[in-house]
């Protein structure tokens, strides 16, 4: 190999000539150290740069095709502005060793002093393997300059890095492209860097490893450019956190999963949406460290949430996560930290652990569709409430999750069907009905301390000897039936029609503050009406007050007990059966 002594600039003999001494990585001195040999302006065939001092006084034209090898200890220094840079089917081979590891470093220990690596839309694999990079990044003329930088199109850019250190850019360590492809990425240390360690697309930052670092810099976030995932991946615990520049939508066959301690920032008014049943989040958090989704500022509202939008796959978890500060509502009133939204495709969701709190909407939302168990779940200090959910799905929550502490300590339900054989449970909470009539298809049953507000002028309506509406209470935890306005006749009633299902049973239940169902013909605010089919409802147990009609009206063709109950200020009178 030719080579050509160089002609050393003042600059660079008054920095790092002092009695023939040369800088070493760790930056010390070799006293032995040869003059540094000036690094060719132009390399029209494959090259290798030997061990020794190098000076790369311009930006060197590389030809098409060419393969650059850099031996172990070798040092290239670069002057003021300059850069090396690989495209298409140029490749650089920087292979060193833990005991010789290459440099790449500007002639003036300054951040930003030269421009970096950069490789743009590379096909074939560059290597870099115990390399250090260090003072480039300048951000003059590109303010997302980085020590390494891999620009692409679809063609992508091919580099693997292994034990390699980013350090005082003047921008970030590393820049990644969604489309960069990582053949290895392995113990790499990203530090000291003015802005982030890293920035990187979305897509591409499942391929990071558990051993590399980032901390260290100016700012200790590592920033993700989104938009959306179509490849699958695990984001790792480094120690800081994700910080996401816009939405980020996991689709087609994305399928995100955040290791426990992760802790993800979004910007306002963004969200993270999960569309299509190949797509997925799985979230891995422990009690110790738990998967945190948070929000640029500690503010209700400060970004949508978690949406599960169509996403049928049992995959999709929330396990030991925390979603805080979301919940925007100023594009929809009904807005949720966590909503699972879907047609009647469905939508399924593992809640487990999961902490939602200081939502300017709900903490969740369950559509009709939705399939989940939510256990062991804490919906606390959300403005509008702990959950808004369809009648379809309210079956699904649980007495072991926590749903107090909200501004209004209620679980929302809309929706016009119980379509199922269910049990709403006692969340410690009153269920309010939101809707303007609900219908069992099934039996629908109300557990012991069940307490159910309903809104003025709606109504429960069971019909057809499938149905069923069964409250279940007990001595001292009364199902309770209620309006939210405390006054005669604010609901309508609870109407039965033609159904001759034995399951149609109050006992140990109050019910109250209705009777104002007369606008449908009704008499009572638990009223019976059918043909010579029949109807069977029993009333046991409880009480009945506060009606604007009468408290219990059945019909001739009622079945069932009307015994042991308590009666109080209904307007019509206490019960009638029609002789």
């Amino acid at each position: 190999m030719h080579r050509r002594t160089a002609v050393v600039p003042a600059i660079f003999a008054s920095i790092f000539f002092a009695c023939g001494a040369m800088p070493t990585p760790d930056g010390g001195v070799d006293a032995g150290e040869q003059p540094c040999l000036a690094f060719p302006r132009r390399i029209d065939a494959n090259y290798t740069v030997e061990k020794g001092c190098w000076l790369v006084l311009e930006t060197p034209t590389i030809a098409a095709a060419v393969t650059v090898t850099v031996r172990p200890g070798a040092r290239l220094i670069f002057s003021a502005g300059t850069r090396l840079a690989f495209s298409a089917e140029q490749v650089l081979n920087a292979v060193g060793t833990e005991s010789e590891p290459i440099l790449f470093t500007g002639a003036s220990p300054v951040r930003g002093f030269w421009k970096g690596l950069r490789f743009d839309g590379t096909t074939a694999a560059s290597t870099l393997e115990w390399v250090t990079v260090e003072y480039g990044g300048e951000t003059t003329g590109d303010a997302e300059a980085a020590n390494v930088k891999l620009t692409a199109d679809s063609r992508g850019a091919r580099v693997g890095f292994s034990h390699v250190t980013l350090r005082e850019s003047q921008g970030y360590g590393l820049w990644l492209a969604g489309s960069a492809v990582l053949p290895t990425f392995t113990a790499n240390t990203l530090t000291a860097n003015t802005l982030e360690p890293l920035n990187i697309d979305a897509e591409t930052v499942g391929r990071l490893d558990a051993a590399s670092v980032f901390t260290g810099n100016g700012k200790d976030e590592i920033k993700v450019r989104s938009y959306r995932l179509t490849n699958s991946g695990t984001w790792l615990n480094f120690g800081v956190p994700y910080h996401l520049t816009s939405d980020l939508a996991s689709l087609g066959s994305g399928q995100l999963t955040l290791s426990a301690g992760v802790k993800v920032i979004f910007p306002p008014e963004g969200a993270l949406t999960i569309s299509g049943d190949a797509a997925a989040l799985i979230t891995e958090g422990t009690a110790a460290n738990p998967v945190v989704l948070t929000g640029e500022t500690q503010a209700r509202g400060a970004w949508e949430g978690v949406v599960f939008d169509g996403s049928n796959n049992t995959v999709n978890q929330l396990k030991y996560t925390r979603v805080e500060y979301a919940g925007n509502t100023s594009s929809d009133t009904k807005a949720a930290g966590v909503v699972l939204r879907a047609d009647s495709h469905g939508v399924a969701v593992k809640i487990d652990h999961l902490v939602v709190r200081d939502s300017q909407g709900y903490g969740l939302r369950l559509a009709a569709s939705a399939r989940t168990d939510v256990t062991s779940s804490t919906f606390t200090a959300n403005a509008l409430g702990a959950v808004l959910t369809d009648s379809n799905a309210a079956h699904q929550l649980a007495p072991d999750s926590v749903f107090t502490g909200n501004d209004v300590d209620r679980v929302f339900v809309e929706g016009m069907w119980v379509s199922g054989a269910v049990v709403w449970q006692d969340l410690g909470v009153p269920y309010v009905f939101t809707g303007v009539s609900v219908s069992p298809q099934a039996v629908w049953t109300l557990a012991a301390g069940v307490v159910l507000e309903m809104r003025p002028q709606t109504r429960i309506d069971v019909g057809g000897d499938a149905a069923g509406f069964h409250c279940a209470g007990t001595a001292t935890r009364p199902v309770v039936i209620t309006g939210t306005q405390k006054t005669n006749g604010s609901w309508d009633g609870i109407d039965f029609d033609t159904t001759l299902n034995a399951e149609n049973v109050f006992d140990n239940c109050i019910v109250e503050y209705g009777g104002g169902g007369t606008r449908f013909g009704w008499h009572g605010m638990i009223n019976s009406r059918s043909d010579s089919h029949g109807v069977r409802v029993s009333v046991t147990n409880s009480t009945i007050r506060h009606s604007a009609t009468w408290g219990i009206y059945f019909n001739r063709a009622q079945l069932g007990a009307v015994t042991g109950n308590t009666y109080l200020d209904n307007a019509q009178g206490d019960y009638f059966h029609e002789p």
